[in-house]
């Protein structure tokens, strides 16, 4: 094989990582990286768009750049400069992917490959709820993110007290509530929030004790936690709960679980309950060798349970699968990808809880400071990364506040 074809299908950790490392390790490979957008996005600070406590512009960042960093193992150019092949960035929607005639059916166009990584990333799942008469907003991208700090303005112009709903008391849900009141206060608004979960208490995963702190503190800042609680309809602008509470004129942000990206695949594959796809301990396809998944898009195994949805598993993944691609095309010994669970923190306004390697146990602003740090550290560039650490040595920093009567913000450029 003289010039071998490599797509990668997504721009987010994984799919950067995993189209740098092939750059880096297989020079005469031609890679391309396909996304929907030309922007890769820092998804665990997409709850600060609704804050104005990280500038927006440092959330995103060009994919062409992102994935132009590195030199080659062979000392050839680096990726994306233009004295060498590197990586090329295709701005496409990726519809359908036959795996038996290795095609990518694009939006635009097709692709044919010699070797894959579906790093596609996840969506909202709505466990088959529908909105009859109403928009549910999500906060899973900088487009809906945007689009729903716009929402809000809009909502809160004339009436700074107004109902707005979050489904999910899960981190995203609770993460959402916090940036939004801090926003809102900035502002000068007061909206009355609402958190409803199904589940009959918020993190499982806490103890007793970190529980309590949490819901004390959402006390304080005026935020209400139902769980036990679900929204059984959304019609006409008021939220129906099923403990037979109307909430009228309300916005809906929705919260309460992600799936993998629903990506119709013609081939055999097999996948978990929430769309992951099954790989073998090297990251492929078990069908299709030449196909690797890496990611949210991939059943990430830690023991018998599937890893959670977390920066540092796309990331490593993504590595892995593309370290395991330049192996196959140079004719190597693949790896296996061994998840280690390096922490978490769940930054929540002026609160914060999380473990660090997994044993060791954050909270407040020093909880608060590691996570924008880490933001940092995983940002796809160095310059836009100096906001995140501004941001964690100056926590006292006023947010950009709400703009009550701002209009809705549409597609991002």
């Amino acid at each position: 094989m003289n010039e071998p074809h490599v797509y990668v299908i997504g721009g987010g950790f994984a799919g950067v990582e995993a189209a740098r490392t092939v750059a880096r390790r297989s020079p005469r490979a031609r890679i391309r990286l396909i996304d929907r957008n030309p922007y890769a996005t820092m998804v665990p600070a997409l709850p600060d768009v609704v804050s104005g406590r990280v500038r927006v512009d440092a959330i995103a960042h060009s994919l062409e750049e992102a994935v132009g960093a590195g030199p080659r193992a062979d000392g050839a150019p680096a990726a994306g400069s233009e004295a060498g092949p590197g990586v090329e960035v295709i701005t496409d929607e990726v519809e359908r992917l036959d795996l038996v005639s290795r095609r990518i059916h694009g939006r635009e166009t097709t692709y044919d490959y010699d070797y894959l990584v579906i790093a596609s990333g996840s969506s909202p799942a709505y466990f088959g709820f529908e909105a009859t008469d109403g928009t549910l907003h999500t906060v899973h991208s900088l487009e809906t993110a945007r689009r729903f700090r716009g929402a809000v303005e809009s909502h809160l112009h004339g009436a700074p007290t107004a109902p707005i709903v979050i489904v999910g008391a899960g981190y995203t849900g609770l993460e959402v509530a916090a940036c939004l009141t801090a926003g809102a206060t900035e502002a000068g608004a007061r909206p009355a929030i609402t958190v409803v979960d199904v589940a009959d208490n918020i993190l499982g995963f806490l103890t007793d004790g970190e529980r309590r702190r949490i819901r004390s503190y959402f006390d304080s800042i005026g935020v209400e936690i139902r769980t036990a609680t679900a929204l059984e309809s959304y019609y006409g602008g008021t939220a129906v709960l099923s403990d037979g509470t109307h909430i009228a004129d309300s916005l809906v942000c929705w919260a309460a679980g992600m799936r993998a990206q629903p990506l119709p695949i013609d081939g055999e594959v097999e996948r978990t309950r929430d769309g992951r796809l099954h790989t073998t301990a090297a990251l492929q396809l078990p069908q299709h060798p030449e196909v690797f998944a890496a990611g949210d898009a991939a059943a990430l195994w830690k023991g018998d349970t599937t890893a959670r949805r977390a920066v540092n598993f796309s990331y490593y993944s993504g590595r892995r699968a593309g370290a395991n691609v330049a192996a196959a095309i140079g004719g190597r010994s693949l790896r296996d990808f061994r998840p280690v669970d390096l922490g978490w923190i769940i930054p929540l306004g002026e609160e914060s809880v999380g473990r660090v390697f997994g044993a060791i146990r954050v909270g407040g602003s020093m909880g608060l400071r590691m996570h924008y740090l880490m933001c940092g550290f995983r940002h796809f560039a160095g310059a836009r990364a100096g906001e995140f650490y501004r941001t964690a040595l100056r926590l006292s920093r006023r947010p950009d506040p709400l703009e009550p009567g701002g209009a809705p913000e549409g597609e991002d450029g």
